[in-house]
């Protein structure tokens, strides 16, 4: 798995922490107490931390439609959308704790970032805290690789002259603007820079990205916290899925969040949740005489062999080309419906004269099929 690759310095590599006394701790027979009262202490912060977040959307909506259009427009004008204004998706809502979400949007707030990419490298991490594997959990363990805590640092990257395998790394946070000494951030205010704490852990994930050419080339970003293609094109189609949002034109419908689930019609690999829509219009268009064949869910491993062919082989061709400029045109990787089973290339559809291509245009609209104009052969719940 993505967290047993080995890390090198400055990548989203996990650092460890071992199970440490803590600021102001002693080996005491108070230190049952104590303990109570840091996890108390750690229970008040989430609380003031929703409170807080819960007054910026009242605030929100209380601007009115008519302040809120003219954000917008200003938005826009200014360049594009704001990635932390959309709103999170059923799958983030379903998939991600609550307090974690909360800290992927601040932390993205404070550098400027795209919230749903830190919750896509949190998920590949360690499932937003939730997975038992060493590094995630117990607190204090340590993968073979020398990563530990929610967003999965080395002890390296967490503090320049610790070893990657050390177990304690908490202490004083590293300034901002200092990154060349690592990326130990106190991201819930209580003077601790620690790995094992989500606020921290992820406040600091977003300063890796910052300083590795996010905003600008989040490729090259998440490519710097973990030197994978295919770890890459993980975090980006989870990305995805937790953007999507019914208030987002061109947002799949009908398609229940969560793991990607397929199954197998006549031959076609898609979406389980569009299995049925399928098989009724491949049995429609057998009925009228026509065979329909080809080709719907792709890896990411495949998408991205794909980019090779039509695009070429170096890393801005692969991960940041213009899909138009590809030949044939190749979404990039986690871009794709093909990646989540909810698109398919039809074969003998080539060009607009084709009956495979006339017959759809006909009849797919009613089984919730559109078709991508620049490509005959493209078909997939919402036109890309």
């Amino acid at each position: 798995m993505a967290r047993l690759m080995a890390r090198t310095m400055g990548v989203g590599a996990r650092p460890g922490v071992g199970a440490r006394p803590g600021a102001g701790r002693s080996g005491t027979d108070d230190a049952d107490g104590v303990e109570e009262a840091v996890e108390q202490e750690r229970r008040d912060r989430m609380v003031r931390r929703r409170r807080r977040s819960r007054r910026r959307t009242i605030a929100g909506v209380a601007m009115g439609p008519v302040l809120f259009f003219a954000l917008v427009l200003i938005v826009f004008a200014a360049g594009g959308s704001d990635p932390n204004f959309v709103e999170p998706s059923a799958t983030a809502l379903s998939d991600i704790p609550a307090e974690y979400l909360t800290l992927y949007q601040e932390a993205a707030a404070a550098q400027q970032l795209d919230w749903a990419i830190l919750a896509g490298i949190g998920k590949v991490e360690c499932d937003h805290g939730r997975s038992q594997l060493e590094g995630c959990n117990p607190r204090g363990t340590v993968n073979v690789a020398g990563a530990r805590g929610p967003m999965q640092f080395l002890g390296s990257t967490w503090r320049l002259g610790a070893d990657r395998f050390d177990p304690d790394v908490a202490g004083p946070p590293v300034p901002g603007g200092q990154e060349r000494q690592g990326y130990a951030t106190d991201g819930n205010g209580d003077g601790v820079a620690d790995p094992w704490d989500p606020a921290d852990a992820i406040h600091a994930a977003a300063r890796l990205l910052r300083a590795n050419g996010a905003p600008a080339d989040y490729n090259a970003a998440i490519w710097a916290y973990n030197h994978s293609d295919a770890y890459r094109a993980q975090v980006l189609t989870w990305a995805q899925s937790y953007r999507l949002s019914a208030t987002q034109p061109g947002a799949p419908s009908g398609v229940p969040p969560g793991p990607i689930t397929l199954t197998t019609v006549r031959g076609i690999t898609v979406h389980s949740a569009i299995g049925p829509q399928l098989e009724a219009m491949l049995a429609a268009a057998q009925a009228d005489g026509l065979t329909l064949t080809g080709g719907g869910y792709r890896s990411s491993d495949q998408q991205i062999a794909l980019r090779r062919a039509h695009c070429g082989t170096s890393n801005y061709a692969i991960y940041e080309m213009p899909a138009g400029q590809c030949s044939p045109p190749t979404a990039r990787p986690g871009t794709s419906l093909h990646e989540q089973g909810l698109a398919i290339d039809f074969n003998n559809c080539s060009t607009r004269s084709t009956r495979c291509f006339q017959w759809l245009a006909a009849n797919a609209g009613r089984y919730g099929f559109r078709n991508l104009p620049s490509e005959p052969w493209h078909w997939s719940i919402d036109g890309r």
